[in-house]
């Protein structure tokens, strides 16, 4: 029934007059392409019937890259810039250290929106923040980072926050709350986009799949789950996913018809599937954290009134960044009015929703990890850049990675481990040469 309503034609309904609609990004937290059959074929993957429904009614960006791990990859959406530029490399610690975040002085999608959107949105931040760490006001930091409106946690369920008892903060404030994360996000959401006024912006992060592993409400998944799940994290991982995409067609379904068919949705994967759920033909150690594809390569659908062709597949090179100019031209706010703004590393997608087979916009994509949080010096560093065919990894104090990843072998095969020939030698030069130009 889910399945059926989110291919109905609100979602992809011509715009009714020349405002801007509203634009809902949603991030998967620790979603990798290989836990969303459409992106990986993976014989393992749980059922995500609503995100399948999405991508009909949408486009499927099947070479989509980002950061492989969380914070730094939500940073990419929330500023359009890469890592080295904002200095969140990696997670921010759970425990309450003093540490580099997001800094104020970056201007965030919100921000942006209500700098130079030509109509006034209302904006709300839904879920998991994980972008700011003391001495910054973490309980407030969505709040003074543009949003109108935050309800969710500061970060992962640690530290006795479990998805089943936790702190929610709403706009500063604190309250306890035994509600399941998953529904509870899903909950705000519908409460929120119910009372904004249109045009919104709303940012919806969830918590789930990332661990801690547990047992989903039996209502939202098909497994059957027995014995602890820190003994089966993969089933119980699965479960959570499950649960997810269950919520998220409750969300859409939710949604009053006129003002579904007025919303562009962009979901993302904030990075890999982590280690202890991943299982054959992925590759365990090649997943989250990592610059191989099961680390870096995420699942990315947008759909909408503006999708020109639902049910479309783009292969061309995107990453995490582009989506903040692409929010920003849904949000209606011209080229030039962007160029006002300080520089942005992404390139937006619109025009592959009018046409995704068209020639690509991108001729490589980025992606970086390192040590701590801040500017350097660094105690581990690794750099990724890829185009369509060649993928160069650069890892602080080990030697290079370098694939062909049109070959049989692709990342099975180090090309670096052994003589390279004249084109190898070229395309690795190349890369060295852009990534070079890129981060001196």
């Amino acid at each position: 029934m889910l399945a059926a309503l989110l291919l109905a034609a609100p979602l992809a309904a011509p715009q009714a007059s020349s405002r801007p609609g509203n634009v809902l990004v949603l991030i998967a937290d620790d979603v990798g392409c290989d836990m969303v059959s459409l992106f990986s074929g993976h014989p393992d993957a749980p059922p995500t019937p609503n995100l399948h429904a999405l991508a009909a009614a949408g486009v499927a960006f099947q070479a989509a890259y980002t950061d492989p791990i969380c914070s730094p990859s939500r940073a990419c959406v929330m500023t359009g810039r890469y890592s080295f530029r904002t200095g969140v490399g990696n997670f921010l610690s759970p425990l309450g250290v003093v540490e580099h975040s997001l800094q104020p002085s970056e201007i965030t999608l919100p921000e942006a929106v209500d700098a130079i959107a030509p109509w006034a949105f209302e904006s709300s931040a839904i879920g998991k923040w994980h972008l700011t760490a003391p001495p910054l006001h973490v309980p407030l930091a969505p709040n003074l980072q543009g949003f109108d409106w935050f309800e969710g946690v500061p970060g992962n369920l640690y530290l006795g926050q479990t998805y089943n008892a936790h702190t929610t903060i709403r706009n500063g404030v604190g309250f306890a709350s035994t509600t399941y994360s998953t529904t509870e996000q899903v909950n705000a959401a519908i409460a929120r986009s119910s009372t904004m006024r249109e045009p919104w912006l709303m940012y919806v992060a969830f918590n789930a799949g990332h661990l801690p592993w547990h047992v989903p409400p039996a209502s939202l998944h098909s497994y059957a789950l027995s014995g602890s799940p820190d003994a089966t994290p993969d089933v119980h991982y699965r479960a959570s996913v499950q649960a997810l995409d269950t919520e998220l067609g409750r969300l859409l379904a939710s949604m009053d018809p006129g003002v579904r068919a007025r919303t562009t949705f962009v979901f993302m994967g904030d990075n890999g599937s982590p280690n202890e759920v991943v299982t054959p033909p992925s590759i365990s150690g090649r997943s989250k954290g990592t610059m191989y594809e099961g680390g870096v390569r995420v699942p990315l659908i947008i759909a909408g009134p503006t999708v020109a062709h639902p049910g479309s597949q783009c292969h061309a090179l995107v990453n995490s960044v582009d989506l903040f100019p692409t929010v920003l031209d849904l949000c209606g706010a011209s080229a030039a009015a962007q160029a006002t703004l300080r520089r942005s590393d992404g390139i937006s997608l619109t025009p592959y929703l009018a046409e995704p087979w068209r020639t690509p916009l991108r001729e490589w994509v980025f992606a970086t990890k390192f040590l701590p949080n801040g500017y350097g010096p660094y105690t581990s560093l690794g750099r990724m850049i890829r185009n369509a065919r060649w993928k160069l990894v650069e890892r602080q104090g080990q030697s290079d990675l370098f694939f062909d990843m049109a070959s049989a072998q692709g990342e099975n095969l180090n090309l670096t481990s052994g003589p390279l020939t004249q084109q190898q030698r070229a395309a690795y030069a190349r890369l060295a040469q852009q990534l070079r130009a890129l981060v001196p």
